[in-house]
């Protein structure tokens, strides 16, 4: 393609009206392309500058990601209850990230409480469980689980009632 720019400025500051066909065929493009770039057309730009149609929402976008807790998702959804025309969810969240308007994230947990070994425990209980053995025979298990401990380590292990088995 710079060839053939280079060749049109020549054909052009003599003057001489080139044979677009000819051209185009030494080429492998359109007789209609090389006319276009004769006639001054200079390709399409690199980038655009077209506006949003989220950006007359913006500073209320903004004000809404800044509440504390809040989502991109859960703020699309208000935008819609509100029938304003934003588009698809992709293209909002796309929005948002190009504007660097991103919530702020949440806090880290709540803090862990901790116990002295063997002053709490976890009691977990299942009633009605039915197990089917490779024979059809029917059991039904309850279980109680029962750990005395902290954090993940335990002292004490479970019982299961009625008894164990083992299919």
């Amino acid at each position: 393609m710079k060839n053939l720019l280079g060749q049109i400025s020549i054909f052009k500051a003599m003057e001489i009206k080139p044979n677009f066909s000819e051209l185009a065929r030494e080429y492998g493009i359109d007789r209609r392309t090389v006319k276009k770039y004769y006639e001054g057309y200079e390709g399409k730009p690199k980038t655009r500058n077209k506006q949003s149609k989220l950006d007359k929402y913006y500073d209320e976008i903004k004000a809404k990601l800044e509440i504390k807790g809040v989502t991109v998702k859960g703020v699309y959804e208000y935008f819609v209850s509100k029938n304003y025309d934003i588009g698809t969810y992709s293209n909002f969240n796309k929005y948002v990230k190009r504007k660097g308007l991103k919530p702020t994230k949440k806090a880290s947990g709540h803090p862990r409480f901790e116990t002295p070994a063997g002053k709490q425990a976890q009691v977990d209980w299942k009633e009605d469980i039915k197990l089917v053995s490779r024979y059809g025979e029917e059991f039904v298990v309850n279980v109680f689980n029962y750990k005395l401990g902290y954090s993940r380590y335990c002292v004490n292990s479970q019982i299961k009632s009625p008894k164990i088995f083992k299919l």
